[in-house]
């Protein structure tokens, strides 16, 4: 029995061998033993209480006790009520049932088969913990997962790149997010080159929450978020068909602003900013509009923040510019502006509109130079209202039986330069309703002696009926009349005071002698 086979050390039977059935059995119980070698545990340290036979360890203590005594490192079995000990050869394998895994001796000790794996190539499944199958040729089920980088003491970088590859652009590359199996959100290169994010609330309709374009990296909110969507036009575009608001923001923080929309702005450049000028925009808000025409208009309305100086440590006036565009034209204009100061400024136009008119409106006429309301009928100067005092600058003879002109030729007071002294009248500047006065004042002329003196208004060359006044029992230097009248005019129309006197001519005294008017606002 001293000859043994080269790998797994089996007797062999001598020539001329007695009892060769001896050998041979225990050739077969060796074989028995280690092939298709299959273990109860390796950890035990001394022999189970109650073996059954053929019961199989691997012994991987170090100093094991009792039967096993000796036999550390050895595949031992129970046989005919003996545990044997056969010692292993580096690269056997063993499949320990407990652990349901696979162990390599090495020369020295048992390693699990698991850790001398260090690359597999060309696998057509990988299942952990679960199975893999042909609609998923990897499968994972598990509790955690981890994957970090091999720092530079290990020979790597540090770093860790996670690469996913799709063939195509219109393919989809995507980490599909599920719950009991049925998705419920999907992030990725869906259909394009853009990253999406698209959620589900039944895994079957899907609502676009956000795409960031590929080309620019704007990202898209609403039907913006759709690969089939508006193209997002800024670095944040949200669009939507509902009703409802498109941006909703809150806050519930109590002695706090309801919702802070911070800007900022410098001149120069991220890593070196310099400060802003006067003049410089540094927020605004824009609106266009789709025409019938097709496509969107430009900037019709905005409402901007505007440095009011150039700004130093201590002086960073601002104001307010709000700029909306008249209607029927496509030129956008300053209408309103809140400035540094505190003031109000309505910036004036040219005119007044005529499209889009309501009782109440406001505004500075840049033509007549003044603040005027809209009423509901007409526009009425609030400021630098039309008005004049005129006088003679000599005494004036005016014959019997005839309506003369009075001879007002010199303006004391003429704003708006409404008053024509060359013409001796007032010409309406605009339409209105105006307010006039004239008072004349009655002189002898040589021996003539008059029975009475009248005065009248004429508008636009013609008598002005209601408006005649008179005066008899004359007196040189002593004897006045008043007239006065509130016309409505047209813009254009004129107003002159016509005199007679009865019976024989007489003179007006200019010193005592005036002309005036006023808008009535």
């Amino acid at each position: 029995m001293s000859q043994m086979t080269a790998n797994l050390a089996l007797p062999l039977i001598a020539a001329g061998q007695a009892g060769k059935h001896v050998t041979h059995n225990e050739a077969l119980a060796a074989l028995d033993t280690l092939v298709q070698l299959a273990c109860l545990d390796k950890d035990l340290t001394s022999p189970p209480s109650s073996p059954t036979e053929g019961d199989r360890y691997l012994v991987a203590s170090a100093a094991p006790t009792g039967a096993w005594t000796g036999l550390s490192g050895h595949i031992v079995h129970f046989h005919d009520g003996v545990w044997n000990g056969l010692p292993p050869r580096a690269g056997w394998l063993a499949y320990l049932a407990d652990e349901d895994a696979f162990y390599r001796f090495d020369g020295a000790a048992w390693i699990a088969l698991s850790r001398t794996i260090s690359a597999l190539q060309s696998l057509a499944l990988l299942g952990l913990g679960t199975e893999a199958d042909a609609e998923n040729p990897f499968a994972a089920k598990l509790n955690k997962a981890l994957w970090t980088a091999r720092g530079t003491a290990e020979g790597g970088t540090g770093d860790l790149r996670f690469a996913l590859n799709k063939a195509a652009t219109a393919n989809v590359l995507s980490l599909l997010l599920q719950t009991g199996f049925s998705a419920r959100a999907e992030i990725g290169l869906i259909a394009d080159d853009g990253l999406s994010v698209k959620v589900s609330a039944d895994g079957t309709n899907w609502a676009h929450a956000w795409r960031a374009q590929a080309n620019n990296g704007f990202v898209g909110f609403g039907s913006a978020a759709s690969p089939g969507g508006p193209v997002p036009g800024a670095p944040i575009s949200v669009s939507g068909s509902s009703s409802a608001a498109l941006i909703q923001l809150e806050s519930y923080s109590l002695g706090a602003p309801v919702v802070n929309i911070t800007t900022r702005i410098a001149r120069g450049t991220p890593a070196a900013p310099t400060g802003i000028l006067a003049g410089d925009r540094f927020f605004g808000f824009f609106g266009r509009g789709y025409h019938a025409a097709g496509g969107f208009s430009g900037y019709m309305v905005t409402f901007n923040g505007v440095a009011e100086e150039d700004f130093t440590a201590t002086a960073q006036g601002t104001f307010v510019d709000f700029q909306t565009t008249e209607i029927g034209t496509r030129s956008r204009r300053s209408v309103v502006k809140f400035r540094g100061n505190g003031a109000l400024e309505l910036i004036p136009r040219t005119g007044t509109p005529s499209a889009g008119l309501a009782p109440g409106q406001i505004l500075f006429d840049g033509t007549a130079t003044a603040f005027k309301v809209y009423d509901g009928t007409r526009w009425s100067r609030l400021t630098d209202l039309p008005r004049f005092a005129a006088a003679m600058a000599a005494d004036m003879t005016i014959p019997a039986g005839a309506w003369a002109k009075v001879a007002f030729n010199t303006a004391e007071v003429n704003d708006q330069g409404a008053f024509v002294p060359a013409t001796n009248r007032f010409v309406a500047p605009e339409a209105g309703t105006y307010t006039f006065g004239a008072g004349l004042a009655f002189r002898k002329s040589g021996n003539a002696a008059p029975t009475a003196l009248q005065a009248r208004f004429y508008r636009n060359g013609a008598a002005s009926p209601r408006h005649r006044a008179g005066v008899t029992g004359l007196v040189d230097g002593v004897s006045t009349l008043a007239l006065t009248a509130t016309l409505a005019l047209a813009a254009g129309d004129t107003v002159e005071v016509f005199a007679q006197f009865t019976g024989a001519e007489g003179g007006i005294l200019a010193a005592d002698t005036t002309f005036w008017g006023l808008s009535v606002p």
